[in-house]
This record gives C-alpha cells, sequence and structure tokens, in this order.
C-alpha cells in the first residue's frame, strides 16, 4: 500500500483477489479496511477498479497483464489477441468503449512512453510515461 503498511494482493487462478499482510502473512478479510488501502502499484486484472477493462465477451483469461501508471490515472492492459490498451483508472463500469490501441511505444533506461490513438483516428489522447 502506499502508506506506513506493508500489503500485498495477489490473484488466485481461480480469479479471486485476496490480500494479506507483510511480512506476518495474515489474509485480511474486512471488506472496508481493504476498501481504505491507497496501492503504491496496480498490476491486477481483477476488482471492481477494472470491471471495464474486460470486453462484453471477453473470457477470463483473456485478460493478463495490467498496469496503472505512476500518476494513478491510466492503465495499460495486455490481453490473448496481441492487444496493448490505455484506459482511464479507475474504469469501473463494465464494458468500457473509450479505451486506445496502442500503435507504439518507446522506452528508455527510466521510463516508458506509450503513443495512442483511437481506432477511428478521431481524438489523440496526450503521450503517457510509465
Amino acid at each position: 500500500s502506499k502508506f506506513s503498511m506493508v500489503i500485498s494482493k495477489v490473484s488466485t487462478g481461480s480469479y479471486k483477489r485476496q490480500v494479506y499482510e507483510v511480512p506476518s502473512g495474515k489474509q485480511l478479510v474486512d471488506q472496508a479496511v481493504i476498501d481504505r488501502i491507497t496501492w503504491a502499484t496496480w498490476t491486477s486484472v481483477l476488482g471492481d477498479e477494472v470491471i471495464g477493462i474486460w470486453s462484453r465477451h471477453a473470457e477470463k483469461a483473456d485478460v493478463n497483464c495490467a498496469c496503472v501508471s505512476h500518476s494513478g490515472i491510466n492503465l495499460v492492459t495486455g490481453d490473448d489477441f496481441g492487444m496493448v490498451k490505455l484506459f482511464d483508472f479507475p474504469c469501473p463500469e463494465k464494458f468500457v468503449r473509450t479505451c486506445f490501441c496502442i500503435v507504439t511505444t518507446k522506452s528508455t533506461v527510466d521510463i516508458m512512453v506509450l503513443y495512442c490513438f483511437s481506432r477511428s483516428m478521431m481524438e489523440i489522447p496526450p503521450t503517457l510515461n510509465l
């Protein structure tokens, strides 16, 4: 988490999100406590905050990875179809249609920049520094 406590969130093979205190390994089960955690990083494809990354016809294993930008306002995902997509974060609404497909990336030693364009090319969002 971002503040004081060291917390680890894992996603299981049965698509459940579990949260643990580190180093004790004690599982947190109080949803009110979990909901108040501000995560320092986010790489999970599970949770209310990322419901919008799943398309209407997606199967559970279709989205493989996710990463939230350092600013905490963008989310990049990768899927089984070779697509890398950019979403606003959080994206709690189901079946979001306003994601962008990534057309190119440029990386340096300490930062990656994604250049993003919509499929219609009518809207060009700013680049994203990860």
